[in-house]
């Protein structure tokens, strides 16, 4: 086995044999990639049975808890004062984390340690066999150790974490029906093999001195380890369509991905591949029969140029090169030449980009929660955080036909991605014409059908119509701050949507003033919120007598308002 992906807080650590690449979604929603060797070189190289077990425990424990720290090590915190930065609790999430596995590390010496102790002690004068005794305690302190699981599952960040670990499986394994499962899968290796641990040694228990049993339970695990990896390795090699007994487990560590965790996956994998390649982008070539360029003169030149124009994203370029050759990011990694026609194309690509000309506004369109969205200097390009907003918003809609009203709609991606993912009568509403066309484009995209409306909020909607959950990413850029925003935005996207006001605030107040008449009974209002907003906006909402809370993006950062009607 050449490839492993194990999961972080905020993105993945990819290895392809002793290339490393950590891959973290920052806190603006791009994508930070890091490749370096590591000293790890395979002894056994993963061959030999029940010896690859015990290497595969010892190699993955380490590098799963170094992908850890190198996710909090790498995550950058926004530039704000001491007291902004406390109150903002940005790293709160990873924290959260941290906590709820020391609780149920307590759990499990309670539940684990305990509990079946005294079950032992309750059983000890009935008339059951040895073996029956054993084998009851054995299946209850694996009941006991997936309530555990269950508890940490609970945990938002303990979730985020699971959201990757399934990502990580879908860039391995492919589009397969069980695609977010993979057998051989770190943390599921790890939950199966202390399943089968705690009832190898309940039904092996056997009364020596304290010492001597550390030994031999020690002993019991390694083999354990051992044993159940080769399960896993079969299931997943050789037995994939029939899984599900060894799969049991990973439904405790997975949890469906979005988008924005699916590409964070996929770019480590690819830039592993790439490493192992060894395509290191230096040499200058032409292919002599046909007047190609070398694959690796493009992508070096144009690394070199984003670098040179202060544009370091790494994912730039492959963006820029996939899009104009119309590939993944994934499958450019396997080229070794380009056409001269495309090479051209490039050129004129990358001297747009280097001018400051966003990406998605070169090609007119970008990437939203799984869906293509048109764009233009007439909308803003939706960004990862508010795939946060549309996730939250299906999760309240389910599967009933809920009436769903989206303010400031722009490109429409909140809307059109709630249409498409839902049951739900979608009604969306901008100021902007322009904007509305744009929306009405991507809406036809997508086959979804939308009631689209021009209109200043709720100025120009039908008089007691009633919406079950209001959307909205409003404008909330201080209109003094607008003038230091980087060029990419103040010179590329329209300043009708990014206007807030002169506190940032304005669209909030209106909307909190307005909404009464157009919200039923039980309704949602969720609203996307700036850096350092959440206390002003829930303020707003919560003297209208609504449950408020807030949740927090990829990087741990206030985003969402989710305002409940009681």
């Amino acid at each position: 086995m050449n490839s492993f992906i194990f999961p972080c807080f905020n993105g993945n650590l990819c290895f392809v044999q002793n290339n490393a690449v950590l891959s973290l979604v920052r806190n603006n929603g791009s994508i930070f990639v890091q490749s370096f060797k590591t000293k790890y070189k395979p002894i056994i190289h993963f061959k030999f049975p029940l010896l690859r077990g015990l290497e595969y425990l010892i190699f993955g424990t380490y590098y799963f808890f170094w992908g850890l720290f190198l996710s909090f090590k790498n995550t950058p915190v926004p530039k704000l004062n001491r007291k902004m930065s406390e109150s903002l609790n940005i790293k709160s999430s990873y924290i959260f984390g941290v906590v709820a596995f020391l609780i149920a590390v307590l759990l499990a010496v309670v539940l684990i340690g305990i509990v079946p102790t005294h079950l032992g002690y309750a059983m000890a004068g009935s008339s059951l066999s040895i073996f029956v005794k054993k084998l009851v305690i054995a299946l209850v302190k694996v009941a006991m150790f997936y309530l555990i699981l269950l508890f940490l599952y609970s945990f938002s960040s303990m979730r985020k974490l699971y959201k990757f670990n399934s990502a990580g499986n879908m860039a391995l394994n492919g589009n397969t029906v069980l695609s977010g499962h993979r057998a051989t899968n770190y943390l599921n290796f790890i939950v199966f093999c202390w399943s089968l641990n705690y009832f190898v040694i309940s039904l092996l228990s056997i009364e020596v001195s304290v010492w001597l049993k550390a030994f031999v339970n020690i002993g019991l695990f390694l083999l354990t380890a051992m044993v159940a990896y080769e399960i896993c390795y079969v299931f997943d090699r050789f037995l994939k369509k029939y899984s599900y007994p060894v799969l049991i487990t990973s439904f405790f560590v997975t949890s469906k991905p979005a988008s924005t965790e699916l590409q964070t996956a996929n770019t480590a994998l690819s830039e592993g591949n790439l490493m192992l390649e060894n395509v290191r982008r230096e040499v200058i070539s032409e292919d002599s029969q046909g007047g190609n360029v070398a694959f690796s003169l493009c992508y070096s030149e144009v690394r070199e140029k984003l670098k040179n124009a202060g544009i370091t994203e790494p994912s730039e370029a492959d963006w820029l090169i996939a899009t104009v050759l119309n590939k993944n990011r994934a499958e450019i990694k396997l080229l070794t030449q380009v056409s001269r026609t495309d090479y051209k194309q490039i050129e004129r690509v990358l001297e747009r980009r280097v001018k400051g000309e966003p990406i998605d506004k070169i090609f007119g369109k970008t990437e939203f929660y799984g869906l293509t969205f048109k764009v233009n200097k007439d909308v803003l390009t939706p960004r990862k955080e508010t795939e946060i907003l549309v996730e939250e918003a299906l999760k309240i809609i389910g599967k009933e036909k809920l009436e769903v009203l989206d303010l400031c709609t722009g490109s429409g991606a909140i809307a059109v991605s709630i249409a498409k993912n839902s049951a739900a009568k979608v009604t969306a509403t901008d100021i902007s014409e322009s904007a509305l066309m744009v929306a009405k484009q991507n809406a036809e995209l997508s086959d979804v059908k939308i009631n689209f409306i021009c209109s200043d909020l709720f100025s120009d909607i039908k008089k007691g119509k009633k919406f079950n959950v209001i959307t909205c990413n409003p404008p909330y850029i201080k209109s003094e701050d607008i003038k230091t925003l980087d060029r990419e935005v103040k010179d590329y996207d329209p300043h009708l949507a990014l206007d807030g006001g002169e506190d940032g605030l304005y669209f909030y107040r209106k909307i909190s003033e307005e909404f009464e008449e157009f919200l039923a009974p039980k309704g949602v209002i969720l609203l996307e919120i700036g850096l350092g907003q959440e206390k002003s906006v829930k303020k707003l909402f919560s003297k209208n007598k609504f449950s408020v809370r807030i949740v927090k993006d990829y990087s741990g950062i206030q985003r969402i308002i989710i305002a409940e009607r009681g």
